[in-house]
Order: structure tokens, then sequence, then C-alpha cells
């Protein structure tokens, strides 16, 4: 168990310095830091000190605790994945595209940059429905995330009179709120655009606050992220089941 505790904190502490060493914006690296440490330095002591009762049981105990964390997220992350696999209808009304992290150049972070290609793609094949682009402005971004989505998609070739631009919202909550106020038909037929990983807890979020008609629209995100996008998804959905915001 020592040896099994020392190599997945090896690879936890590893993984976390591949996610620091990508701009995210956010600092989720140092749990997988954190994990590395907490796995990896008990599997070395446990291995360099003499066999105790003590030393038996902290290592059991860290082990155990491994073991069932990966198979809770296991669990989680495959629940959340499926929701990814749901094919939306054609010509939905509006589009919702959820922001994210857009860098210090006003471009949009990798994150953001696939939701806004799933958002194009969806919209040259239905020239009929508009899109909501939705986010504000962060203490690290140059401006606000629904104008820098705008141009990207005026850029892409979606003509500007499809789209509308909220710029107050902070939250995937509020995002829905105020996106959801801008649509002044109720029974308009929304597509909520976001990262395959998100989905899940954005349609959750939906629901709560009562917005009917929706459906989701997964967009890519990259495999080797996809560990520490779920972890943190995971996370994110214990702190909002607490919040009660799904």
């Amino acid at each position: 168990m020592g040896v099994f505790l020392l190599v997945v904190g090896i690879i936890c502490i590893v993984y976390g310095a591949t996610i620091m060493l990508t701009w995210s914006g956010t600092a989720f690296f140092l749990v997988w830091c954190a994990l590395g440490v907490i796995c990896g330095g008990t599997g070395a002591l446990a291995l360099a000190l003499p066999d105790s009762n003590v030393v038996r049981g902290v290592r059991t105990t860290v082990c155990c605790l491994t073991i069932c964390g990966i198979a809770i997220v296991s669990v989680m992350s495959a629940v959340i994945m499926r929701e990814a696999y749901r094919t939306p209808p054609r010509d939905l009304d509006y589009l919702i595209v959820l922001g994210a992290q857009v860098r210090p150049s006003g471009k949009p972070s990798e994150v953001l940059r696939y939701r806004l290609v799933a958002a194009r793609d969806y919209l040259d094949e239905n020239p009929r429905t508009r899109v909501v682009v939705s986010g504000g402005q962060g203490p690290n971004e140059p401006c606000p995330e629904g104008e820098a989505m705008a141009r990207w998609l005026e850029r892409a070739g979606v003509d500007a009179e499809r789209i509308i631009v909220e710029s107050a919202s902070k939250t995937t909550v509020e995002n829905l709120q105020n996106s959801r106020a801008l649509i002044d038909d109720d029974d308009a037929r929304i597509g909520i655009v976001t990262n395959n990983f998100h989905l899940f807890r954005a349609m959750r979020m939906a629901e709560r606050l009562d917005i009917k008609h929706v459906w989701g629209i997964p967009a890519h995100s990259r495999p080797w992220y996809l560990p520490n996008n779920l972890l943190r998804e995971c996370l994110a959905l214990v702190k909002a089941a607490i919040g009660g915001t799904i």
C-alpha cells in the first residue's frame, strides 16, 4: 500500500504541475498538489518508517480514503459526462453561451473558445437561431466576457444582428437568469452551450431556475485536462447542492 500511495502522489503532483503551466485563471492545480503531498508523503513515510500498528493504521486509512475518493469521483464523472451525449434538436430559437475566462489579450481562453466554436457550428447549421453571449468582467480580465464572445462570433461570420450581449453576470446562475431575461418569448426553445464537463451542472441550475424548454449543447474539452475539470466539477456540484442552486 505504501508503494501505491507513493505512485498516486507522484501522479497527482506531476499532473498538477501540468495544469499550473496552463494559464487558466484559477489555482485549482493546488488541489492536485495537496492530494499528491498527502498520498505521496504517507506512502514515503510508510516505506521509510519501521512497521508498527500506527504506521499500518495511517497507511490503511489514507489508502482506503484514496480508493473511495477515486470511486466516488468516477461515478459522479460518469453521470456528468452522460449529459454531453444527448443530441439537441435543430432550429432552436436561442442559444445561451455561458462565459469563461478571457485572456489579457482580450482573446477567449481555450475553454471559452471551445464553447464559441460549438455555438458557431450550431448557428451556421440553423440560420434562424439567435444567440445570447453571457459573461461579466472578472478582476483579471480586460473586458466583459460577453463582449469578447460577441467579437469572436462576428469574426467567425455570425451576423451581429443575431447576437445579444449580456455583460453583467458573475456566476453560472447569473448567466442563466440574466440571459433568460433578455429573451422576451416565454415559449422560446433554448440551447445552453458550455463544455461537456460543465453541461450537467448548468442544466440542473436551469431546471432549478424554472427555465423551460432547454437543451444542452456540449462543447469540446481537451482530454488531458478532463480529469482536472471533472474533479473541479464534482466539488462544484457538492457546493451547489449545499447552496441550493441545483
